[in-house]
Order: C-alpha cells, then sequence, then structure tokens
C-alpha cells in the first residue's frame, strides 16, 4: 500500500537542511524525510578540510571554509531559536569548530540521523504530473561507496545545496599571462602560505576583508582591490592599501582601474560564487546567472513547480534564524495552511518587485543581497506561516556590529554582545582569543 505520509527530500546536510530535517521530522505522522549529503558528515560548509580541488570520491570538495575563520555575526543573534548555543559566557564572534560542534549537537538532539544519507550523490531530480494533475518527483541518488544507484519517488524537494561551493571567476585582460598564483577564496585555507608575498585581495565583502586581516600579518604588501562606489572609510592596516578593480594584467603588473599599478604575486579572488543546481531536470526551468536565481516567489518556491523549494539564497542576512522561518513557511506550504497566490499573479508580484529594486538602482547581480530589506522579509514570511518573527533585538544588535565593522574592520570582532531581553542586550570590549 503506499504510505500516506508527505515523502519529502532533502538535498544538502549543512544548516538549511538540518533545519528542514529537524521541523518535518518532529511531525512523523506527516512526513517520511530523506536526507541526501554527498560528503560524509552533516555540516556543509561549516566542515573544515584541508582538501581545496577534490574529496576522497572525486567530487570537487564543498566547504570554503578556511583554518583561522570566526564568525562575522555574534552567536546571539546566530543561533538558530529553538536550540540556543551552550556556552551563554563565551566569546561572541566564535570559531568555525564552534559552530561545526552546535550543528553536531542540534542533529544529536533531534534525531536527525536516521533520516540522513550520507556519502549519498544526488544525480537526477525529475518532476512528474500525474493524471490527476499532482506532481511528484523522481529523486535518483548513488551511494558512493557501493556505487548502486537507486530512484525514488516524492511529494516535495527542498534544495539545500550550499552556494559556497563553485567560485565565480570574473574575467580580466591579461589573467591567462600573469606570471604569479591565482585562487579563489574557496581554496584559500591558511595566511601564512603568503607570508613576504605583494598580494592583491580582489572583493572587499566579508570574505575579502576576512582573508586581508588574516593575510596581512605574513604578507608583504596587500592591495585590497574591488568595485564599491568608494573606498571604504574605515581604519586600515599598515600593510593594507585600497585600489579600485583591475583594469588589466600585464604579466606580474596589475594595472587598476585608477591607473595605478603594482608588482603582485598573489591574486586572491573573493569574488562570490555561483548558484548551480547540477541535477535538476531540464524540465524545472531555472535561470542562475548574474548570481541570481529565477523564477523564484518569496526567494524559496519555484513559480512554475510549487512544490519545489530554495533554501540558502538571500544574502547579507542573518542565515541560521531565517532558515528556520523559511522552514515554517514551506511546512505551511506543504500541509495547506500556507496559500500561494496563482502562478500568474506570483510572476506578476516577482516582476513588480524586481522592478522596484532595479529602479532603486539595485543591479541584478545584487537583488539577493537583503541587508536593510531582510527585516521585511522576515516579517512577511512569519506572518504568512502564522509564527512569531524575529525579537527587534536581533535587529539591534546586527546594525551594532555592521557600524562596529564600518569604523574598523580590524577589532569589531573583539566584542561580546549579551541579549537582556526582546529590545535590549549589552556589549563589551574582550581580549580575543
Amino acid at each position: 500500500m503506499p504510505s500516506s505520509k508527505t515523502r519529502v527530500a532533502i538535498i544538502g546536510g549543512g544548516v538549511a537542511g538540518l533545519v528542514v530535517a529537524r521541523h518535518a521530522t518532529s511531525r512523523p505522522e506527516i512526513y517520511s524525510v530523506s536526507l541526501f549529503e554527498q560528503t560524509g558528515q552533516i555540516g556543509g560548509t561549516w566542515v573544515y578540510t584541508d582538501e581545496t580541488e577534490t574529496d576522497r570520491n572525486g567530487l570537487p570538495v564543498h566547504s570554503s571554509m578556511y583554518k583561522n575563520l570566526r564568525t562575522n555575526l555574534p552567536k546571539e543573534i546566530m543561533e538558530i531559536p529553538d536550540f540556543p548555543f551552550k556556552d551563554r559566557q563565551g566569546p561572541s564572534f566564535v570559531h568555525h569548530s564552534v559552530i561545526r560542534q552546535y550543528l553536531l549537537d542540534y542533529s544529536k538532539h533531534f534525531n536527525l540521523y536516521p533520516h540522513i544519507k550520507l556519502n549519498t550523490l544526488v544525480n537526477h531530480v525529475e518532476p512528474e504530473k500525474l493524471s490527476n494533475g499532482q506532481v511528484i518527483w523522481s529523486v535518483t541518488y548513488t551511494d558512493l561507496a557501493t556505487r548502486v544507484r537507486t530512484v525514488k519517488t516524492y511529494d516535495a524537494v527542498v534544495l539545500c545545496n550550499g552556494h559556497y561551493t563553485v567560485g565565480h571567476v570574473p574575467p580580466i585582460p591579461g589573467i591567462e599571462g600573469f606570471k604569479g598564483t591565482s585562487l579563489h577564496s574557496h581554496q584559500y585555507r591558511l595566511p601564512e602560505n603568503y607570508s613576504g608575498k605583494n598580494v592583491c585581495i580582489l572583493g572587499a565583502s566579508w570574505s575579502g576583508i576576512d582573508i586581508c586581516i588574516e593575510v596581512s600579518k605574513h604578507a608583504r604588501k596587500i592591495y585590497l582591490s574591488h568595485n564599491l562606489p568608494e573606498q571604504l572609510d574605515t581604519k586600515m592596516l599598515k600593510n593594507v592599501e585600497q585600489r579600485f578593480g583591475i583594469d588589466h594584467i600585464n604579466e606580474n603588473s596589475f594595472i587598476f582601474r585608477d591607473g595605478s599599478s603594482a608588482q603582485i604575486d598573489v591574486l586572491i579572488y573573493c569574488t562570490g560564487y555561483n548558484f548551480t543546481y547540477p541535477f535538476l531536470s531540464s524540465k524545472v526551468e531555472v535561470r542562475t546567472d548574474n548570481n541570481h536565481v529565477e523564477p523564484i516567489y518569496k526567494h524559496l518556491v519555484h513559480m512554475d513547480w510549487p512544490n519545489l523549494f530554495f533554501m540558502g539564497l538571500p544574502a547579507i542576512v542573518v542565515p541560521f534564524p531565517m532558515f528556520h522561518i523559511q522552514t515554517q513557511y514551506i511546512l505551511g506550504l506543504i500541509e495547506g495552511r500556507v496559500k500561494l497566490p496563482s502562478s500568474k499573479q506570483m510572476y506578476e508580484e516577482y516582476e513588480l518587485e524586481k522592478k522596484s529594486l532595479l529602479e532603486q538602482g539595485i543591479a541584478i547581480r545584487h537583488i539577493n543581497k537583503m541587508s536593510d530589506r531582510q527585516w521585511a522579509y522576515y516579517d512577511d514570511i512569519a506572518k504568512a506561516a502564522n509564527i512569531v518573527g524575529f525579537p527587534p533585538v536581533v535587529k539591534m544588535i546586527y546594525d551594532y556590529c555592521c557600524k562596529m565593522r564600518e569604523e574598523d574592520f580590524t577589532t569589531y570582532k573583539n566584542y561580546q554582545f549579551r541579549i537582556i531581553d526582546r529590545e535590549n542586550f549589552t556589549v563589551s570590549c574582550c581580549k580575543p582569543r
């Protein structure tokens, strides 16, 4: 007899996938859950490895984690709402190993492992429309240990395969003649590798600045090159100079867009990542150019296939709590508690929003960078899912951190935050560990 439960396939065992699994498995009378993870461990990008190219299965290394990374948000606002960090008194900006342990504890606490298929590669995901109009999904996957390929059917698919694996490398005239070393931040691991070098870091977002700070302790000179409208108005390290974007390269000579030049030994691309869904059937139209995924409603739901969900699209957000809210919205849709507009209405609403953002001067490639827009987004989907949204103190701490980072990106992690209640917090300076 066919199961009366709703069969859900979750692709990816990082934070987003684990949060979806935790809430779906908490309703065993409703859901049958399978989470597919191609590596041997849960945690996604929070799993550190010295490998930078391919893993033991010959697959591209998934994680972009580097050895010394500390979070760029305080753990007090990073934690998943129903699972607080154990250490309430420790530092706020923690080493990545703390987050990894947190996710291991989360998975154990909510007994997720029976639902997780580790070392399992998803090969193909294809929709099938039944005679009654229902859409089901055929998921083909391979056990990487036995090489056995299996096909199973699901009622909904949630894509949580991450956005920090395939680095975006923009074209630079003359790069093919560069005599030095070039790598993407995806391959970056240790700052000591750049001792005594002249390093150009291309990109000044979170990873660019973080890597700049690390490498500056070992490199001879760093040129922080970016295409921001203005130079960063912040304290700079002594051996760091800001430069506009790279115009062209002549062997080891980098010519920047302001006409200045420098001799460079190492180029590190901190230029973001590409969204990729290589397992999706050609029946599912997904456009991922310009760092923008469409046609997706509420940054979550495919407008043509409303039982196909995309987690992790928004950037410049508070991710873990966001996944918590997004999951409630998804499960509300599956259970019929949340109603979607018609496909036509979704497209119209989406196009109006996109048009408005473009008219505000936000480029297509930056639409997913929510920043100040994130709070209205959380409120919107929380209201639709009929759950409590973020307490005001989360935004207050987030804004405070951003301000400190803008003033001095070399010291903003040397602070401890403590949440007092929904609207109040304390902050104090502490010595970095």
